[in-house]
């Protein structure tokens, strides 16, 4: 009897360890998460800059076409701030004007405020990263109040980010991430159970990989928008070999910029993955050799990219 009850009791505590949640490797995807956001910040910097000269340029644009009254040109985007026009710039020493305010133009123009793209893809990471540090807090057990306020920062996120989308393609995925918080949120509210809220969180992942797939796929308008301008140059260079070849390395140094965000975007989703798998099959299923190595070449590659990065911008100013 006392051999059975030995053997009930340690079948009771493998149990229990298979039930548990992946604290460590929890810790180890969010902080590879974190290194990977933190060196994403650079590129993002390099976004806003191209962003907000293409929708000057953009406003300008229109200006200019609705003062020409050339009614056989299509003004794109025709009805955004149909009154405003151009003054000036009859000879090149008269600079031009617009002739009022747009405010739909404002995030164009703020040097407060990241442009609207570029604010979408910004709100959307941290958001993910809200996700990780829910999880963290699940999986160590701590207390309910702390889930539901990790919850309302991630929808508060998702909402900024939803408001910025615009063109950017995010909408869909980011409405169906932030509706899908509302339910957790409401429970959190609850003061339910944290294995309840731990188990819905984990059912979410899903929109979350996918949020981080429409991030990874966000990459060739990235790579796009850095590029428009020294492309444009480069196409101008006919007879300007210098120039040319000054603007092809800056365009391929952004391809490699974009390339690597697009690897380290692939190598989180893998971890978050495995790591998701791990609150819903046995512990010992998903080692912890195995993320703990993989986490650690994310965050190594994530620095590298990083320096990388710095050096980049250096050389591009």
């Amino acid at each position: 009897m006392k051999t059975i009850a030995i053997l009930a009791a340690v079948f009771l505590f493998l149990g229990g360890c298979t039930s548990s949640p992946p604290v460590d490797e929890t810790r180890l995807v969010a902080r590879s998460f974190e290194n990977l956001n933190t060196a994403s910040q650079p590129l993002l910097d390099e976004l806003a800059i191209a962003e907000r000269n293409q929708g000057k340029t953009a406003a300008l644009t229109r200006a200019e076409m609705r003062t020409a009254n050339d009614s056989t040109t299509a003004i794109p985007d025709s009805g955004r701030c149909p009154n405003i026009l151009v003054a000036g710039g009859e000879t090149k020493d008269i600079p031009k004007v617009q002739n009022g305010f747009c405010t739909k133009d404002s995030y164009y123009y703020s040097d407060i405020s990241d442009p609207p793209a570029t604010r979408a893809f910004r709100q959307a990471l941290a958001a993910v990263g809200d996700y990780n540090q829910l999880l963290m807090i699940l999986a160590e057990g701590r207390n309910v109040a702390e889930a539901r306020d990790q919850i309302m920062t991630l929808t508060n996120n998702l909402g900024v980010a939803l408001l910025a989308a615009g063109a950017t393609g995010l909408g869909p995925t980011l409405q169906g991430l932030a509706s899908a918080f509302d339910p957790l949120l409401d429970l959190a509210a609850k003061g339910s159970n944290a294995k309840e809220l731990q188990r819905l969180v984990v059912q979410e992942s899903p929109r979350v990989l996918k949020l981080v797939s429409e991030l990874r796929n966000a990459a060739s308008e990235f790579f796009t928008t850095l590029t428009e301008a020294s492309l444009a140059r480069f196409n101008l260079a006919i007879d300007k070999p210098d120039t040319a070849r000054v603007e092809a390395e800056r365009i391929e140094a952004y391809r490699i910029a974009v390339s690597n965000y697009v690897v380290l975007l692939d190598q989180y989703e893998s971890l978050l993955r495995d790591l998701v798998k791990g609150y819903d099959l046995p512990h010992g299923s998903i080692t912890l050799a195995s993320l703990t190595e993989r986490s650690a070449q994310l965050s190594a590659q994530a620095d590298a990219w990083r320096r990388s990065l710095a050096r980049l911008r250096a050389g591009l100013r």
